[in-house]
C-alpha cells in the first residue's frame, strides 16, 4: 500500500530503512515522547521492519518526501480489535517544523475514513509532546483530556494527551 500527498509519499517500511530508522532513534526526543525503546538498537529497527510487514491489525509507512525520495518519519494506523483505531507518528530531527508531520497525519486519517470506513480515529502522546500536540490540533483531532499513566515511554508509564477525529469532523484542508 502507497498513499501519496502534495509533498510526500507513505510506503512501507523496507529492510534498506532499518539502518536510517537505527539512526533516527538515537534522538532523545523520540526516545522519550514516543513508546519505542530506550535504549534503540539495531535489532529493534529490524523487528519493527518485520512487523510492520508482517502485521495485520496496523498499517506502518515510512513518509518519505516525495520529490527527493528521503525518509522524514514514520506513521502509524493501528486497528486493534475492542480498541478505537488510533494513529502514532515521528518526524526525524532533520526534517521537523516543515509541516511533514501535520500532511501524513492528514493522509493516513483520510485513508482511514475514506477506504477504512473507520467510525473514529484516535490520538495519544505523552503529557508535554506539546509538538505532537500541535500536529494533532492541526489535523483537526478534538482534545479530550489527559489519561494519567496510560502509555509506556522509556520504560514507565506516562500521562498522556488525549484527541479523537471523527469522519465528519475531518477536514483534508486542514493545516
Amino acid at each position: 500500500m502507497i498513499l501519496t500527498s502534495a509533498r510526500l509519499t507513505l510506503r512501507a517500511p523496507e529492510e534498506h530503512d532499518i539502518d536510517w530508522i537505527t539512526a533516527e532513534l538515537q534522538d532523545p526526543e523520540i526516545q522519550r515522547n514516543t513508546t519505542v525503546p530506550s535504549p534503540y538498537s539495531r535489532p529493534d529497527a529490524e523487528q519493527f521492519v518485520a512487523n510492520a510487514r508482517n502485521h495485520d491489525s496496523h498499517s506502518t509507512f515510512v513518509i518519505t518526501t516525495t520529490a527527493t525520495g528521503q525518509p522524514a518519519g514514520v506513521i502509524s494506523l493501528h486497528q486493534r480489535p475492542k480498541h478505537a483505531p488510533s494513529v502514532g507518528y515521528w518526524i526525524g530531527k532533520s526534517a521537523r517544523g516543515q509541516g511533514i508531520a501535520t500532511e501524513a497525519v492528514i493522509r493516513i486519517c483520510r485513508w482511514g475514513f475514506e477506504d477504512l470506513d473507520l467510525p473514529i480515529i484516535t490520538w495519544m502522546a505523552r503529557v508535554g509532546n506539546d509538538a505532537s500536540r500541535a500536529v494533532a490540533l492541526k489535523a483537526g483531532f478534538q482534545m479530550e483530556g489527559t489519561l494519567r499513566l496510560r502509555i509506556t515511554s522509556q520504560g514507565r508509564l506516562r500521562d498522556c494527551w488525549a484527541g479523537s477525529l471523527l469522519p465528519e469532523e475531518f477536514n483534508p484542508n486542514a493545516r
